[in-house]
C-alpha cells in the first residue's frame, strides 16, 4: 500500500488506532479522535513498548494525502493519548 496514495473511503475501513491495545508496527488504524467531517487521520506504528506508541500521523483532507508528523501516544488508564494531551 502506498501511504500517499490512500483515500478517505480506504481509511475508514482501518482498524481503530484508540481501540486497539497493541499496534502490529507498519500496519495502518484509522485515528478516530481526530478525524471529523472535512479531515480523514489515519497512524502508522514505527515503535511500542508497555508506555506508550510512537507513530507516524498522515493527513488526507480535499482527497490529498500527506504525512504530517510523527507523534508520541501515552497510555494512560488502558488508552492511548497523544504526548501532547496527556
Amino acid at each position: 500500500m502506498i501511504l500517499d496514495m490512500m483515500t478517505r473511503a480506504e481509511a475508514e475501513k482501518l482498524p481503530s488506532f484508540e481501540a486497539s491495545p497493541v499496534h502490529q508496527l507498519g500496519a495502518c488504524y484509522l485515528w478516530t479522535g481526530f478525524t471529523d467531517e472535512d479531515h480523514a487521520f489515519f497512524v502508522r506504528p514505527a515503535a511500542q513498548n508497555e508506555l506508550g506508541c510512537l507513530a507516524d500521523v498522515y493527513g488526507i483532507r480535499d482527497g490529498v494525502t500527506r504525512f504530517m508528523a510523527r507523534e508520541m501516544f501515552v497510555r494512560e488508564d488502558g488508552k492511548l493519548r497523544l504526548l501532547e494531551e496527556a
